[in-house]
């Protein structure tokens, strides 16, 4: 009866009215659909630069124990509160101590080892690449406060390295001098002087200990050919029985987001990343190693008295007491580190005029966290458009401009890619339909 209002009866037409504005309204309300593409490439490395550290640190080494990559491709699906989208990544976190980088880059570059200090080499590393699909919803909870929730689901994984290679101590532990107090010690040794005790004095300062534990998709210290050490007596067969084939892994990861209006004219914003993370692998090669140089040199003189005593001995206890290699095939569970991104705007309800446009300027402070690194930031927008602000934690420009129809982003510290430590760039395309 109300689409024909004009010639309702009189008593209905109020009714009619609001049905029809009603109708409008929920026309207007309706959600529409859009299409939603990311790529966002950000690498950093504290040591070298990007380029060198990523192929032979032939580089001006500085300060740094860390260097990482995390890389996206996400193709989106978006209606009202709700989203669905496929995601391509690939992360690459390492962490390090500044022994190790100087180590590395004299070896590299040919540099002579200083013999005469002691060395804490570490290096921790998780890396993968994985494809999945991520499902999210954004509640609005009142004006002022939105609060979003998004869980991916990875169906497929590749390029697995997770753990650590570590030695500390001498990392040349036998020197020239050493070698010359032996000598000295075996000519006083005779018949009536068969003490060995005075080597423990001599090899006390021998310290070195190594621990690899990591799984992998390719061996990286020769575990194909690894046969058990034997001190006397035939040579061990090479290991047999292991699987070093790349393995496959799925996995989940869960994402936070939150926006506040705070007042009028202060707004905080945080997104924090791979809450969560895990990437079960099947079957995934895995090497364990575990090594004390001390403890096995007092125990092997503690064999060679045995020996010169006439008693019988057994040296490959050494290896077996001493050494411990463990190469197998397992399901591996890998952790990513989580990340965040907190931002705030403070809007100085102040104009400038730039050719003819008027933005409203506002301050930014931002402070972007990793495991290893934190990265503050501090600039200016103009409108919601562009942003400028400095990252002190790269030492980096970062530049942003958000369009109705998507967004770019380019943060650098020096705009020769060969010579960067920190770039990320980042290009996204919106379209609603």
């Amino acid at each position: 009866l109300c689409r024909l209002y004009d010639s309702a009866p009189v008593m209905l037409q109020p009714l009619c009215s609001m049905h029809l504005a009603a109708s409008q309204l929920a026309v207007a309300d309706e959600p529409s659909w859009q299409i939603t593409t990311d790529v966002d490439l950000f690498a950093f490395s504290e040591a070298v630069s990007i380029d060198q550290f990523a192929r032979d640190f032939d580089d001006d080494l500085v300060s740094g124990e860390t260097a990482f990559t995390h890389d996206k491709f996400e193709l989106g699906l978006q209606r009202g509160p709700w989203r669905l989208s496929y995601v391509d990544r690939f992360d690459y976190v390492t962490e390090f101590t500044e022994d190790t980088a100087f180590y590395h880059h004299s070896e590299q570059n040919s540099n002579p080892i200083p013999t005469d200090r002691e060395y804490h080499l570490l290096l921790d590393v998780e890396r993968a690449r994985s494809q999945g699909l991520t499902i999210g919803y954004t509640w609005q909870a009142n004006g002022s406060l939105s609060v979003g929730v998004a869980a991916t689901y990875y169906f497929s994984a590749s390029d697995l390295q997770s753990g650590f290679a570590e030695a500390d101590d001498d990392v040349e532990p036998i020197d020239d001098e050493l070698i010359r107090d032996f000598e000295e010690f075996a000519n006083e040794l005779t018949t009536d002087n068969r003490d060995l005790s005075p080597l423990l004095v001599l090899t006390s300062d021998i310290k070195l200990n190594v621990l690899i534990d990591y799984a992998y998709d390719e061996p990286k210290f020769g575990e194909r050919f690894y046969q058990k050490p034997v001190i006397t007596g035939p040579e061990n067969a090479p290991l047999s029985g292991v699987d070093f084939s790349a393995p496959g892994g799925t996995g989940y990861g869960f994402e936070l987001s939150m926006g506040w209006q705070a007042t009028d004219t202060l707004r905080f914003e945080l997104d924090v990343m791979d809450l969560g993370h895990t990437i079960t692998w099947e079957d995934a090669p895995q090497s364990f190693l575990s090594f004390g140089l001390n403890a096995a040199i007092i125990d092997a003189i503690g064999i060679a008295q045995g020996l010169v005593d006439g008693e019988v001995v057994q040296p490959n206890d050494l290896v077996d007491d001493h050494l411990l290699v463990d190469i197998l095939n397992a399901d591996f569970d890998q952790h990513l580190p989580w990340r965040s991104d907190l931002r705030a705007t403070w809007s100085l309800g102040r104009e400038v005029s730039l050719f003819g446009w008027t933005p409203q300027i506002s301050l930014i402070g931002g402070w972007y966290h990793t495991r290893a690194k934190d990265f503050p930031r501090f600039g200016f927008a103009l409108d919601d458009n562009l942003r400028l602000l400095y990252d002190f934690g790269g030492k980096a420009l970062y530049l942003k401009y958000q369009g109705k129809y998507g967004f770019a982003k380019l943060i650098a510290d020096d705009l020769n890619t060969k010579s960067a430590h920190t770039l990320g760039i980042a290009v996204g395309i919106n379209y609603t339909f």
